[in-house]
């Protein structure tokens, strides 16, 4: 009986024993160190934070976890778990020193020069920390001198100051991140896109730099990118105060726009008027909307209205970024000047227009044809215009042309003039003969693009011919129904 009674008592010994967790956590540690030496980083990670989970309380666990996750390139959680190992052991010498480098590669000086301080506080004579803390010391005076200038909204200087903090360090995710928002504020938002998108490599979770990326997108009118980056950001933090009223705001105005798109003449420039009101400062967008409230007042034919969005369009365009010029403004107001030209200052204007764009864009053959369009309108305007003399204009179809010419026909009949002076009656029968002349050429295809194109339409034009034509008292054996 007694021998039973210890046989259990040993059992239960050893098998209390072999389930420790300092020797759970040790197995855990020993498959761990293997997957690093095979550079299964990965894998390595799990181990350790099995290790981790079976015993908490050991410094050792985190700090070969962190060299995992250095390795990974997991820098905020590499870091995290020299925070836990110092805390367990607040003279771990070896985890201050690692993180103050880990700190200084990340560009949080600050940070890392109270770290080596501390290191030579526990060694002094610790070799590492002696040759790195001058590079601490002086990255941290540019962070420092950097943030400074942000505050006072110099932002030129904090540029220059994190740049400098830069090159003094490694991947410097945090100064690139600070170095994005100062760009940000100065208008450099291609350079701000570009380092905030350097610090999401490394740090992929980074609320701030989302944001600021999602920002410099909105502003270069890149809103469907700059919705993806604010989206991703509320999902890793959903009540983050400034993404949500950022992403608040592009959707209103993006709705405004959308709206306005699908809307007639006056219900779009209402909407498009609250577009413009929702952020005045967005320059790369706010252009795009006056060029769309141009086109509308082209369309309704409000040459002053027209002529201000346009031009206001044009002036924001001088703050572009890319390099190219926005050409579709002057487009528009050239369109809708020679459209509505009739008179020889108004082509002369719609010629001034075309010629402007053609300086913007010399190889544009749209603008080529709208100059030599323009030209020729010019030349007519000073002698015979036929839209003038049937009061349509350039664009009008055949049937409003012809709706035009029974109109003046009817009006200008010479047998409606027998109560008139023989100089009234010769006066009205010689506009009657241009109104004629005029539809012949404008309704008929050839001789209309002939006309439009600045050829003459009639063999010996301004001859005997154009007499020839009048002998009879009416022109071209037109009869005259009305």
């Amino acid at each position: 009986m007694l021998v039973c009674l210890w046989l259990l008592f040993v059992s239960v010994v050893f098998a209390d024993e072999a389930l420790s967790p300092q020797k759970v956590a040790g197995q855990f540690r020993s498959q761990g160190d293997d997957a690093y030496m095979k550079h299964q980083y990965a894998e390595a990670v799990k181990l350790y934070s099995d290790a981790i989970k079976a015993e908490p309380s050991n410094e050792k666990n985190f700090y070969k976890r962190y060299r995992a996750y250095n390795k990974l390139e997991q820098l905020d959680s590499a870091v995290r778990d020299l925070d836990e190992a110092i805390k367990l052991d607040p003279k771990y010498t070896s985890a201050y020193a690692f993180r103050a480098k880990l700190l200084l590669e990340m560009g949080r000086c600050p940070q890392s020069l109270a770290d080596y301080n501390k290191v030579l506080e526990l060694k002094p004579n610790h070799g590492d920390a002696k040759k790195m803390i001058m590079k601490a010391k002086e990255c941290s005076r540019e962070v420092e001198d950097g943030l400074h200038y942000m505050e006072q909204g110099d932002y030129e200087k904090a540029d220059y100051h994190f740049s400098q903090a830069m090159t003094l360090t490694g991947i410097s995710p945090y100064v690139k991140l600070l170095r994005a928002r100062t760009r940000y504020h100065m208008g450099m938002f291609f350079e701000s896109i570009a380092d905030s998108g350097a610090v999401l490599k490394i740090l992929p979770d980074s609320q701030d730099a989302l944001l600021i990326r999602g920002m410099a997108y909105y502003r270069v009118a890149e809103h469907a990118t700059a919705l993806q980056h604010l989206r991703l950001g509320l999902q890793k933090d959903p009540e983050h105060q400034e993404t949500k009223l950022f992403l608040k705001q592009v959707q209103k105005l993006l709705k405004y726009v959308k709206q306005g798109d699908k809307e007639g003449p006056q219900q779009a420039l209402s909407s498009y008027g609250s577009a413009l009101a929702i952020d005045p400062s967005h320059t790369h967008f706010n252009k795009v909307i006056h060029l769309k409230i141009c086109k509308v007042y082209a369309q309704l034919k409000q040459v002053n209205e027209a002529r201000h969005h346009c031009e206001t369009a044009l002036r924001l365009d001088e703050s572009r970024m890319d390099g190219e010029a926005m050409i579709d403004p002057l487009l528009v107001l050239a369109e809708m000047l020679s459209s509505m030209a009739t008179e020889t200052p108004e082509c002369e204007e719609a010629l001034r227009a075309w010629q402007r764009a053609l300086e913007m864009d010399s190889h544009n053959q749209q603008v080529q044809d709208g100059r030599h369009k323009a030209e020729v309108a010019l030349k007519q305007s000073k002698q015979k215009n036929y839209y003038k003399i049937l009061e349509v204009q350039r664009h009008a179809k055949t049937p409003e042309i012809k709706k035009a010419y029974r109109r003046l026909a009817k009006e200008n009949h010479p047998d409606k003039q027998s109560c008139s002076t023989n100089e009234e009656r010769a006066a009205v029968e010689t506009k009657f003969h241009l109104i004629a002349e005029a539809y012949e050429v404008l309704s008929s295809e050839d001789l209309r693009s002939k006309y439009d194109r600045g050829e003459d339409v009639f063999p010996n034009q301004g001859g005997g011919q154009q007499q020839q034509r009048r002998s009879n008292g009416f022109p071209f054996n037109f009869h005259h129904n009305f």
